[in-house]
């Protein structure tokens, strides 16, 4: 029965987890005692600019927001929220890749600009996600139909489909792995450095065990 909020969910770990690295990794560099590394920034950057726009948001704007409207008007000033917060997310990300990119151009006196756009990304994205946890799942939960299950968890089952098949989420889970791979422990999302999303051929079960679970914290 809810199997797409289960989807929606791990999804909102998965970006959670991605978000809690910037945090500390931004920590550490406030207090001088980690060097920046682009790539991971860049990777984390693109993960939050691609990840909620093109796979996670059109799941709700098209499938689950629509049918709760109709089921729970009461939660419908609450999705008019979500849905302008959408909106506004793609603001706030392309604010945070320019002040990236002018960071890694211009030197360390523009991590400042970075650090406060990123912060206040991370802010939004957990007000953001916690409404969705707390309101709408639960409102979905309550009122949806047998027959508005199946059509959302048909949706996002669809492996054909370009949003949400199976390129889109190789895509993401490829980047995730990278991300794991780039962030230094601590906090590396929990991880020993994986270099590759698929477990090697012959690795022990528990560490085969431990990098398929790197995928979705």
């Amino acid at each position: 029965m809810t199997a797409a909020l289960s989807v929606l969910q791990r999804e909102h770990r998965a970006l959670a987890a991605v978000l809690y690295c910037l945090e500390q990794v931004l920590g550490e560099i406030r207090l001088k005692r980690l060097a920046p590394d682009f790539a991971l920034f860049e990777s984390i950057v693109q993960y939050i600019q691609d990840f909620p726009d093109r796979f996670h948001h059109p799941k709700e704007d098209e499938l689950l927001f629509p049918l709760l409207r109709k089921r729970a008007p009461e939660v419908n000033a609450i999705l008019d929220e979500l849905e302008d917060q959408h909106h506004e997310g793609i603001r706030l990300t392309n604010e945070l890749k320019w002040k990236l990119a002018a960071w890694k151009e211009n030197g360390e006196s523009l991590f400042p600009a970075f650090d406060n756009a990123a912060r206040a990304f991370i802010d939004f994205q957990r007000r953001h996600v916690g409404t969705e946890e707390r309101e709408i799942l639960p409102a979905a939960k309550r009122t949806f139909t047998e027959a508005d299950w199946s059509r959302v968890n048909d949706g996002f089952a669809s492996n054909e489909d370009p949003l949400f098949g199976r390129k889109p989420k190789a895509a993401f889970d490829a980047l995730f792995s990278k991300i794991v791979s780039l962030a230094p422990e601590p906090h590396g999302l929990g991880a020993r450095r994986a270099p590759a999303p698929k477990p090697p051929v012959g690795a022990s079960e528990d560490r085969r065990r431990q990098l398929v679970n790197l995928h979705w914290i």
